[in-house]
């Protein structure tokens, strides 16, 4: 047999073994609790990167007392080495809990991880966020909500994340792959709490460049701790350009907190009553009904 026959065949070989290679899911994804929609066909994830866990997915959660056609993705920090959603957390499962009992619809989004290689280590996780928004769009009808109240909430590095999907909502993050591509991406409010990764570093006059601040710009809610080491600068920065651009935008600076804000908060303080915090401005901002 020619050198080139056998050369070709053994690709041939390699990439059935390749095709058929299940997909490296993540154990923190958990088995599914509510519909759950994984956002990319079948090798189709853009850029997979081999270190990665390659199956990133949406979660659907319907509140059995419906009180708004709004809907809100939760995403969940964790440095985009991990995606820390728990179903006990604070965060991530309480907080779907709290939102359901307030009749809002809830997506969780459990995006691709740990960070990409090369320049921007957040590219998949930024990726799958805007196939996220876009599959929400897409099953607004069948789901009972609005396809133009659609939010994302994140904390920490899905905070940055959520921020980015405000500002930077026409940077296109890869090639679109099927009608679903074709929907906008933008979101219609966000709420970010102490948002990692927004500048260089606390004396930096701007937030990096890949908030473009281009498009329609949804309002925005802001919350950090003074004490966070991850620099409450960030959210201040933030507010600052959205609000020289008229974007209605909120902010919440609470004294001696550091990151993971509602950690051992006391009764009665700002950081234990940041939940109804968020569903006031969400009410004031008519994306909700008040109870």
């Amino acid at each position: 047999m020619k050198k080139s026959t056998v050369l070709l065949a053994g690709i041939a070989f390699c990439t059935a073994i390749f095709a058929d290679e299940p997909a490296k899911v993540d154990p923190r994804a958990g088995e599914p609790v509510g519909e759950r929609v994984y956002l990319w066909p079948n090798g189709k994830v853009p850029d997979m990167e081999e270190h990665q866990f390659n199956e990133p997915f949406i979660e659907w959660f319907i509140p059995s007392n419906k009180t708004t056609d709004a809907v809100m993705i939760l995403s969940c920090g964790g440095g985009y080495n991990i995606c820390a959603w728990n179903p006990e957390g604070q965060g991530s499962g309480l907080l779907k809990d709290w939102l359901l009992e307030k009749g809002l619809t809830v997506v969780r989004l459990h995006y691709r991880t740990p960070r990409s290689k090369g320049k921007c280590s957040h590219r998949a996780a930024w990726q799958d966020a805007q196939r996220a928004v876009r599959l929400v769009r897409a099953g607004a009808e069948k789901h009972g909500v609005a396809p133009d109240k659609i939010g994302f909430y994140g904390f920490s590095a899905a905070a940055h994340q959520a921020l980015l999907m405000a500002v930077s909502s026409e940077t296109k993050k890869y090639e679109g792959i099927d009608e679903i591509d074709k929907l906008p991406c933008n979101i219609n409010w966000v709420v970010a709490c102490f948002p990692a990764y927004v500048l260089r570093n606390p004396k930096y006059p701007k937030p990096n460049d890949e908030f473009k601040f281009e498009g329609t710009i949804p309002p925005v809610f802001l919350m950090h701790g003074d004490a966070d080491h991850h620099t409450p600068m960030a959210s201040i920065r933030m507010y600052e350009k959205l609000h020289a651009m008229k974007v209605p935008v909120e902010m919440h600076i609470l004294a001696t907190r550091g990151h993971d804000l509602w950690s051992k908060a006391e009764p009665g303080t700002p950081a234990a009553e940041w939940k109804e915090m968020i569903w006031r401005w969400l009410v004031q901002m008519k994306f909700c009904q008040a109870d």
